[in-house]
Formats: C-alpha cells, sequence, structure tokens
C-alpha cells in the first residue's frame, strides 16, 4: 500500500489549478489524465505514482490522486459561470444531485476501472482531493466509491449537501467517515460553514494569522477612534446634564450641520458651491465666539446669518436646551460611528475569508519535511450555515457588531487592546459562534 500524506494532497490540490508538473514534495508524481467541461464547471487531473503511458515493467503497487479543481475565476468566463452556479446551488443545501457531481461520478468509475485493466497486476491505492468546490466533489465521489477508495482529504471544503448526507448515513455509521474523510479548514468563513461536514474536521493555524498586518492595525486604531467619540460625546452629555458644560462645540456643530441641510434642501444641485462659504463662515473665530455667548446667554442655536435654526430650542430653559442639543449630537455619533464600524468589521470578515481560503497559505499551513499540519486543532464540532440560522445568528451579528462598536475592549471587537492579539481575536469570534467546539486535549 502506498501511503500519501496530507501536505501532499494539499499540494496536488494547488497545482490542479495551474496545471504546473508535480515537483518538490509530489516529484514522483505523474499526471495520468486531465478533464475539463465547461458546461458542468468540472475540473480534474489524475496523477500516479509511475508514468502509465510509456510503463512497460508496472510496479506490484501504485497511488492514484484523483484531485478536483474549485472555483476557478482563470479558467474562463463559461468556466467559472458554471462553477458559480454551483455554489449557488449548494447554498441551498439540495436534496437531488447536481450536474458537477453526477459526471465526476461517471469520469471516476471510468478511469477506476481503466486503471484496474491496464495494471491488472498492481495494487493501487486511490486518494482524492480538492479545494473548496473540488472539496465538495471529492467528497460525493469518496462516499459513492468509498470500497474503492482509501481515504478522502479536503481543505476549505464548503460540506456535504442533503443528498449526499443521506447516502453517507445510509451506507456506514459516523464514525466510519471520521475515518475515511479528513476536512482541513482555517477558521469559520461563509464557504467552509455552508454545509454539514460528515468526516473529521481539523483547524489549520495559519502563519499569517500571526503576522504584522497594516489592515489590521488600521481597523485597530480606527475601532478605538470610533467608540472614543462615541463616549465623548456621551460624557460631553453628561456635563450638559449637570449643567458643568452648556455644550458650547455640539451647538456649533449642530448649528452647521442646520445650517447645510437648510440648503441641501432649498437647492440639491448647487449645494456644494453654498455649503462651502457657510462651513467656512461657521469654522471663523469670530463665529464660534457669537454661537458661545448665544449659548451663554440662553438665546438658543443659530445659522450664521443669526436666524433661529431650531425656534422650538429658544422656549427651553438654558440647561434643557443644552441637554438636547448634546442629546441629538450623542445619538448622531452613534449611529455614524456604529455605521462605520459595522461596515469595516463586515468588509474586514470579507478580506479574512479571501486571504484563509487562499490554497497557496494551506499549503504552507502543513510541514514540508513530514507533510503533516503544523499546528491542528481537531473540532469536535464545526459550524454550518442550517445550524447558524437555527441559532438566529445572521439576525443578531449587526445587534452584536453594534455592541462591538461602542462597547470597550470586547475580545471580538478591532481596538487597540487587540493591536498584537489578531489571532486571539479570531480565536475570540470563533469561539462564540453556535456549533464551534475543539476537542479537549490534554498533551
Amino acid at each position: 500500500m502506498v501511503d500519501v500524506t496530507d501536505g501532499q494532497l494539499a499540494h496536488f490540490s494547488k497545482i490542479v489549478y495551474s496545471g504546473d508538473a508535480p515537483q518538490g514534495r509530489t516529484s514522483g508524481f505523474h499526471q495520468y489524465d486531465h478533464y475539463e467541461n465547461e458546461d458542468t464547471g468540472l475540473g480534474v487531473r489524475v496523477y500516479t505514482t509511475f508514468q502509465c503511458e510509456t510503463s512497460t515493467d508496472a510496479p506490484q503497487e501504485a497511488a492514484s490522486i484523483f484531485t478536483w479543481r474549485g472555483t476557478d475565476t482563470a479558467a474562463g468566463v463559461q468556466m467559472a459561470k458554471a462553477q458559480l452556479k454551483c455554489n449557488m446551488e449548494l447554498r441551498q443545501d439540495p436534496d437531488h444531485d447536481i450536474d458537477i457531481v453526477e459526471e465526476a461520478v461517471v469520469y471516476m468509475d471510468d478511469k477506476l476501472k481503466k486503471l484496474t485493466e491496464q495494471f491488472p497486476d498492481t495494487q493501487w491505492t486511490h486518494y482524492t482531493t480538492g479545494h473548496s468546490l473540488g472539496g465538495f466533489v471529492a467528497n460525493a465521489c469518496q462516499i459513492r466509491f468509498d470500497d474503492q477508495l482509501k481515504k478522502c482529504v479536503t481543505f476549505e471544503n464548503p460540506g456535504v449537501a442533503k443528498f449526499w448526507r443521506k447516502k453517507a448515513e445510509q451506507a456506514h455509521d459516523e464514525q466510519h467517515w471520521q475515518e475515511k474523510v479528513l476536512d482541513y479548514v482555517t477558521y469559520p468563513n461563509p464557504i467552509n460553514t455552508c454545509l454539514p461536514h460528515i468526516g473529521k474536521v481539523v483547524r489549520l493555524q495559519l502563519g499569517v494569522h500571526k503576522s504584522f498586518s497594516i489592515p489590521h492595525v488600521i481597523r485597530c486604531v480606527m475601532g478605538s477612534t470610533l467608540r472614543a467619540m462615541v463616549w465623548g460625546s456621551f460624557f460631553n452629555l453628561a456635563l450638559s446634564v449637570t449643567g458643568k458644560t452648556k455644550g458650547f462645540w455640539a451647538a456649533k456643530v449642530t448649528s452647521v450641520a442646520f445650517a447645510g441641510m437648510k440648503t441641501i434642501a432649498k437647492n440639491p444641485l448647487s449645494w456644494p458651491k453654498k455649503i462651502r462659504p457657510k462651513l467656512h463662515k461657521a469654522a471663523n473665530k469670530d463665529a464660534a465666539s457669537k454661537d458661545t455667548r448665544a449659548a451663554e446667554a440662553g438665546e438658543g442655536t443659530s445659522d450664521p446669518k443669526g436666524k433661529p435654526l431650531v425656534p422650538v430650542l429658544d422656549h427651553l430653559p438654558p440647561r434643557f436646551r443644552s441637554a438636547v442639543i448634546t442629546s441629538v449630537w450623542a445619538g448622531s455619533t452613534v449611529v455614524a460611528s456604529t455605521f462605520g464600524y459595522t461596515t469595516m468589521r463586515t468588509g474586514a470578515h470579507m478580506a479574512d475569508t479571501g486571504t484563509e481560503h487562499n490554497i497557496e497559505l494551506i499549503v504552507g499551513g502543513f510541514d514540508d519535511e513530514s507533510g503533516e499540519p503544523k499546528v491542528p486543532i481537531t473540532m469536535q464540532s464545526w459550524p454550518s450555515h442550517q445550524y447558524l440560522k437555527k441559532k438566529n445568528l445572521p439576525k443578531d451579528y449587526f445587534g452584536r457588531t453594534f455592541k462591538e462598536g461602542i462597547v470597550p475592549f470586547k475580545p471580538t471587537a478591532y481596538g487597540l487592546h487587540n493591536l498584537l492579539r489578531r489571532n486571539d481575536l479570531l480565536i475570540s469570534r470563533a469561539k462564540r459562534l453556535p456549533g464551534y467546539k475543539e476537542e479537549m486535549s490534554y498533551a
């Protein structure tokens, strides 16, 4: 029996995109066959431990690697469209087979028979592997040809659709698939949590999570800055309510804002030309001192021309009027800051998903010598979209993010407290997900 390491299978899942010849840790393999279909999105390369086409003396033992390609936008528009269609189907967790898997099953059945017929005296050890969408195809093929395949190893696999989960349950128990199917994932993301997994799930700790990152530093500085704005506005409100300050700076900003909105409402098309002089005038020292004196005298807020902007405020006691102004300013700051943080957080999550899903980085998570993962974390359970939806996580996402944008020092939030703790930040977020549970280690 010929053994192939998980690191070698990761390398095959990388070169299936480029079509490069096996080299380095996979130099002992040769490409046996290559097939693509732009209509279904299927892409596959088969590698063997000897040159089947030219060999006259077949070895007693050999191995074959069926490597399925994932979504590849560089493979052409038609291929990319077909693969994206498959991804959309998988999001629905179909209870029926899809075209790409039907074709993969026919292809694999044909090649397995040909290898056996072509080299009847060779004892074959067959493996199947793939990255992303290719991992899903590999899982389905393992379930279909389980008695002929030794092992299925995938990377950032979206999971197994309902149709094939049922077949897996009918064929064997959970323990069997834990031994035959191994899914390597990174941190939970929309791809690797798309569907439930049937095999053993191992999370890879990638070096990129510990390295210095300029985008991470910027996000942490922005996170703390936005929270400081929120708490600064609340502090100003508290001082205003207790009579310690009239909230002059808030009144000034509110005056400028009202003046701007008034101009925009009158003529939206010409507002840039009209608003700039007013902004400059409001920023002028004389205008600022005028607003300050007006607030001290309890005359209410006014625009740069001296006309009351909010007449109702002129009838309120000075302290209450100041509290109203600072309350409006504090509320506006909360809305603007949390919106900015949520936007930043969502964009960062999408960027991190693109980085962690990269097969190049995943290959780097394996040791070159042994082919074993450098920092593996075996999972007891892994979240899926179906389970997260059941726990109302999609609805709670904005609520949790809203809290992150306001509450300081949360372990899941971007901020100066997590400036040098990027890995801990990602782990904290993962552990808050329903269904995420690591196996206990007693090492």
